[in-house]
């Protein structure tokens, strides 16, 4: 809401000793779980208390704390593992049972209790369904241990009553867990899960009523929960939306569909505000939309992301601060792998010291790179030039694939060295029985086939690659002829050294069939892959 005020950075040595952790150990954040908790309260020393009790548990990092004292509501998040994240909010739930008063709350949203609610969702390496198991588990020991009742998030009929409904809601509605009793300091907690959880809200210069029917129309989504906040000062409002799903719902999606809704009733939208933290992937998919829509350029993530800020005008409320919202950003994960994160020369020495990984599928990856990379310094040093601005609409074509194209190559880097670990494991796993046998066949095979698979990929990406490449040898800057040639000649070895790691595992496959395919598919790429670089090389001569 626009009444917000936000209280940030209790305790930051815990997750900032993690971080430093993780990076001294060449480690990145996997099997994470994110967790959201919607408490009724703002005072200061509740938020410190709260934000004191998830950072003191065991692996679980603070992403965000969020008071918005004209709502009355503050918003925590925080990831973990996903055995700790019960216990984080377990141990925020506590404290809320000890400070909170329903009787007292005065806020406009009429929130069904002291601790609202409590969504789980994945954020890295947990499935939909290991949530859900979370959620349940977290509702059991929440009833049991607080003795309240519990219903499941996105219930209707209990949060359309809100805390002033709530007791006559009881007479007919069931909790999933807990006692079937209204607790006036309590009410009740709804506890749930999500693919990809934001609360986003819209500021619109209007009534609540007009707000109420720009509500209507979103709430037929089954994807996104809207409703209607009245704030103090009269004529303005908030359309308050919960997205359950934002790869499925995005932030512009719904952006556009209020201004639209507004548009007809002849009200002004007035920008919009995160509650809380989001996943970086929302933020570039909004941006990203806007960019094929208005037609731009734009490549580089910072600065995809300073213009979404601006198109949906999320500083309208408080300034939006990447480092502080986006929680990959806030936690300070690499998103790169071991391998990518080292530095030059310290790859180089892994690559030669006395392992087998990394190895030649790794390099093949590396060199691949390189000449994606040459080509894409090619077509930054030819776009925008006054003597080349013939070459411009090629140039805006072809950087975006390669900057894609770069990105997708880089991670099998350390994907073909974690394949072949894999397999070094299989191949120790016990076989002192036909059982044991047929299992460690099976997992040698399985290792196998991602050994080929990783830098077939690289094959795909980079002959993938060859149109763009081709697109920039007939327009660039000619000063840059030799790192041009360079880029090809490298793609073209990062190809055929691929290729090689390919053939070299093939004949370990045991299925004829797959074998076959992926030998077809290689050599294919293989063939054209030679052909293009010998005459685009020509080409250049």
């Amino acid at each position: 809401g626009a009444r917000g005020e936000c209280y940030g950075g209790f305790k930051l040595s815990y997750y900032n000793e993690y971080k430093s952790y993780l990076s001294s150990s060449g480690r990145t954040m996997d099997t994470l779980m994110y967790c959201v908790v919607v408490v009724s309260d703002t005072r200061q020393e509740l938020v410190e208390n709260v934000t004191d009790a998830i950072c003191q548990t065991e692996s679980c990092i603070l992403v965000h704390v969020h008071a918005d004292k004209g709502a009355d509501r503050m918003v925590a998040s925080f990831v973990g593992p996903p055995e700790t994240v019960i216990e984080g909010a377990l141990n925020a739930a506590v404290i809320i049972q000890r400070s909170v008063d329903m009787r007292y709350h005065k806020g406009p949203l009429n929130p069904v209790g002291a601790l609202h609610s409590v969504i789980f969702t994945p954020f890295s390496n947990v499935s939909v369904v290991q949530c859900e198991d979370i959620a349940n588990a977290f509702s059991t020991n929440l009833a049991d241990l607080l003795e309240v009742p519990v219903f499941q998030y996105n219930s209707p009929e209990i949060e359309e009553k809100g805390y002033e409904g709530l007791a006559v809601a009881l007479e007919t509605h069931d909790p999933i867990y807990g006692p079937k009793e209204f607790l006036p300091m309590w009410g009740t907690t709804l506890v749930g899960t999500a693919k990809n959880f934001i609360m986003f809200n819209i500021n619109i210069i209007g009534t609540r009523e007009q707000g109420m029917k720009i509500c209507k129309h979103l709430n037929t989504r089954p994807d996104l929960r809207v409703q209607t906040i009245m704030l103090e000062d009269g004529g303005n409002c908030v359309v308050n939306c919960e997205i359950l799903d934002s790869a499925v719902c995005n932030l512009s999606d719904i952006y556009e569909h209020i201004q639209k809704y507004a548009a007809d009733q002849c009200i002004a939208v007035a920008g919009s505000h995160v509650v809380g933290s989001l996943p970086l992937s929302s933020l570039l998919d909004a941006a990203d939309f806007y960019i094929k829509k208005e037609n731009l350029f734009i490549v580089k993530e910072q600065q995809k992301i300073r213009f979404v800020i601006n198109k949906l005008g999320l500083n309208s409320v408080s300034e939006f601060k990447p480092d502080s919202k986006i929680i990959e950003y806030v936690l300070g994960v690499n998103r790169n792998g071991p391998l990518q994160s080292l530095s030059l020369q310290q790859f180089i020495e892994s690559v030669g010291a006395r392992t087998t990984a990394p190895g030649g599928g790794s390099v093949a990856a590396v060199v691949a790179s390189l000449g994606l990379s040459l080509g894409q310094m090619t077509s930054w040093m030819t776009y925008g030039s006054k003597k080349y601005e013939g070459a411009e609409a090629t140039i805006r074509e072809v950087l975006p694939e390669l900057h894609k194209n770069i990105n997708q190559i880089n991670p099998l880097i350390d994907a073909d060295a974690m394949a072949f670990r894999n397999y070094q494991m299989a191949q120790k796993m016990p076989a002192n029985s036909a059982e044991e046998t047929s299992r460690k066949n099976e997992a040698l095979n399985e290792a196998l086939v991602t050994i080929v698979h990783v830098p077939l990929r690289v094959m795909e990406i980079g002959t993938n690659s060859w149109e763009h490449m081709e697109k920039i040898a007939s327009a660039f800057n000619n000063n840059l002829k030799s790192d041009l040639q360079i880029g090809i000649k490298c793609l073209a070895t990062g190809i055929w050294s691929a290729f090689k790691s390919v053939e070299a595992n093939l004949e370990d496959i045991s299925d004829d069939t797959t074998r076959q395919d992926i030998n077809d598919r290689a050599t294919k790429m293989l063939e054209t892959s030679e052909a293009t670089s010998q005459r685009l090389l020509s080409q250049l001569q």
